[in-house]
């Protein structure tokens, strides 16, 4: 009776889905696009091999994807990947990294007919769902059809576990015909345990963000590019914000406006989480006016440059290997903070505020290792920058220790395929049939 509800709801919400993405699509056009898709209506040729599909929602699942699905191509070469995404930045970013190895399409609203179209067309042997992606319908549906279902990198914040709880039954439900779950920590493991005392085939493989895969040549463009922005052949101190919130930037930019007090040549780099925020952001920081550049427009970076805006895609571990400092957004206000792992794989001394509940496991780890600076207001960021820069050793040290918690949590990305292996030979086999 539950799902009927939930399914009757989503049917109720279906204008305000699609008049929220024109709203969006003032600001980027792409999201105006491919409507058809979010209807479960294919434009693509029809599948003639094995599909495996996965699905990961946006810009972080697609980035801790990626370990995993090039494992996945390498060794399936006979089958064809799907994978599917729900927003427009994940899209892009799947289709930069990935380009025409795998096919893509948007994930189709949790409608039964809808879903029912895309299995119809796809036909899946598997699906495999990133992180907690619980879509009652898209997993009762695979259930009917017979399509294995595996939630991988799961996890389940005590927030979120409180508002399931809610709609108990539904999302006990939902879980229960998942065949494996394989959660991020221990921690995940229990509160999924909490909605479902049945889970059986549950196991704690680790967080594939671990498994990000650093670019081998970015350490010697960073150099070429602090060179280049240098001031008489001197590194500028740099700052970067990176996944910014509203009600953020204003705080950093009051606290880089007190450093450059100290530090004339300081340098801020302020990367907004949503894309849709750029021109927003801008109006921000032009109304301090600091001297600002964008990475869109490809502006110069000059000795007179105080702020540089990323608003692009694509280019955050470049930001951050040109930084000395990595302040990790979504933490200062209340969202739950933001990833970590890309600036310490680039061993970046790290801070962030103290809204940290999506990342509570990473965040100790970091903290044990004094890898991590919890700072509270403007104040706070504007004294630890100048601590580290003040004194190169701590600098330096804080990047090792952020470094070494990276490279000693990787591997989960061989756990989580080890674990599906046999599930998705087996599938295969009997789609074969």
């Amino acid at each position: 009776m539950l799902l009927i509800l939930y399914t009757w709801f989503s049917y109720f919400l279906l204008p305000f889905y699609f008049l929220r993405l024109i709203i969006r699509g003032i600001q980027d056009k792409g999201h105006l696009d491919r409507w058809n898709e979010r209807l479960g209506i294919c434009h693509l040729s029809r599948p003639k091999q094995n599909v495996i599909w996965i699905h990961a929602v946006s810009v972080g699942e697609v980035n801790a994807l990626m370990p995993l699905l090039r494992s996945i191509i390498d060794q399936y070469e006979d089958c064809e990947i799907l994978v599917t995404t729900s927003t427009l930045t994940g899209s892009n970013l799947l289709k930069s990294k990935i380009g025409d190895r795998i096919k893509h399409q948007y994930l189709p609203i949790d409608i039964p007919s809808f879903i029912n179209n895309f299995l119809s067309f796809w036909n899946p042997s598997i699906l495999i769902i990133m992180e907690t992606e619980i879509w009652p319908n898209l997993i009762s549906c695979c259930k009917k059809k017979e399509i294995y279902t595996v939630l991988v990198n799961a996890r389940l914040s005590e927030l979120s576990l409180n508002k399931y709880k809610y709609i108990k039954s539904l999302i006990s439900d939902s879980i229960s015909n998942l065949g494996m779950i394989l959660t991020q920590y221990e921690s995940d493991k229990k509160r999924f345990k909490e909605l479902s005392s049945e889970l059986k085939n549950i196991e704690v493989c680790g967080n594939l963000k671990f498994d990000y895969e650093v670019p081998s040549e970015i350490k010697i463009i960073a150099e070429s590019i602090r060179q280049e922005w240098s001031v008489q052949g001197v590194y500028r101190p740099t700052l970067i914000a990176a996944s910014t919130h509203e009600g953020e930037e204003e705080i950093i930019l009051e606290a880089f406006t007190e450093i450059l007090k100290s530090y004339k040549h300081a340098l801020l780099i302020l990367v907004p989480r949503h894309p849709e925020r750029f021109n927003k952001v801008l109006k921000k920081v032009l109304s301090t006016n600091l001297v600002t550049a964008r990475r869109s427009l490809n502006e110069d970076v000059t000795p007179l440059t105080q702020v540089i805006l990323g608003d692009t895609m694509g280019e955050l571990s470049l930001l951050y290997s040109v930084s000395d400092l990595a302040f990790i957004g979504g933490s200062l206000i209340d969202h739950g903070g933001q990833n970590f792992l890309e600036p310490a794989s680039l061993s970046k001394a790290l801070c962030s505020g103290p809204n940290l509940r999506n990342f509570e496991e990473i965040s100790n780890l970091l903290l044990e290792r004094k890898a991590l600076k919890i700072v509270s207001d403007k104040t706070d960021l504007k004294e630890h920058f100048e601590t580290l820069i003040s004194f190169n050793d701590l600098l330096t040290r804080a990047g090792e220790a952020a470094n070494k918690v990276f490279l000693s949590n990787k591997g989960a990305s061989n756990k989580v395929l080890k674990k599906i292996e046999p599930h998705l030979k087996q599938s295969l086999k009997v789609s074969k049939v």
